[in-house]
């Protein structure tokens, strides 16, 4: 197969990948649940590590990513609007979040976990103003997008702009007085 232009259209190619990317998928999930029950990697850790990119990591990526391309009709109907408002203003609503979670960590002071009503109070506090936040990203870059609205032309309204040479004065012009004359 030449990477480029492919002879295989893409649902041939889908269904070639999909098995070995699920195999791939389970497996690896399967092994994290494992290393969080205590199984040790040894030197092979390297391979998994999250911080300098394993290859390992690599691949997982790529398989959760073919996996979730080829299942994209099974997951359409779980595209809600608050999910899709949260998507469409994620680095902002990321942002937002990252507030709250350093709040989180002021409010859990040198306890290893927060309290019923508090931890209830911040996850609260935490998806509402995601949420706001998101709303609001989503007007204000909506209003930006939008094309004018021009009832007896449907084309867009470009200014015309009138270019003229600029005015060329040649030993002259008012820098010319506040300068010493050649020879002086």
């Amino acid at each position: 197969m030449r990477w480029g232009k492919s002879d295989l259209p893409i649902e041939a190619w889908a269904r070639r990948v999909i098995v070995p990317a699920a195999l791939i998928v389970a497996a690896l999930f399967a092994l994290r649940r494992a290393v969080a029950g205590g199984f040790e990697l040894g030197r092979y850790e390297f391979l998994f590590d999250k911080w300098h990119l394993g290859p390992i990591r690599v691949l997982n990526f790529i398989a959760v990513a073919a996996v979730l391309i080829v299942a994209q009709a099974f997951f359409k109907p779980l595209a809600f609007r608050p999910l899709v408002l949260l998507g469409q203003s994620s680095l902002q609503v990321f942002c937002v979040h990252l507030l709250f979670c350093f709040a989180g960590l002021t409010l859990m002071g040198n306890a290893s976990m927060l309290d019923g009503w508090r931890q209830a109070a911040l996850l609260t506090a935490t998806f509402s103003a995601m949420l706001l936040t998101a709303k609001v990203f989503s007007k204000s870059e909506g209003k930006q997008e939008r094309p004018p609205k021009n009832a007896e032309n449907p084309q867009p309204v470009v200014p015309k702009i009138k270019m003229e040479p600029p005015d060329i004065v040649i030993g002259g012009g008012p820098m010319a007085a506040s300068l010493p004359a050649p020879g002086d």
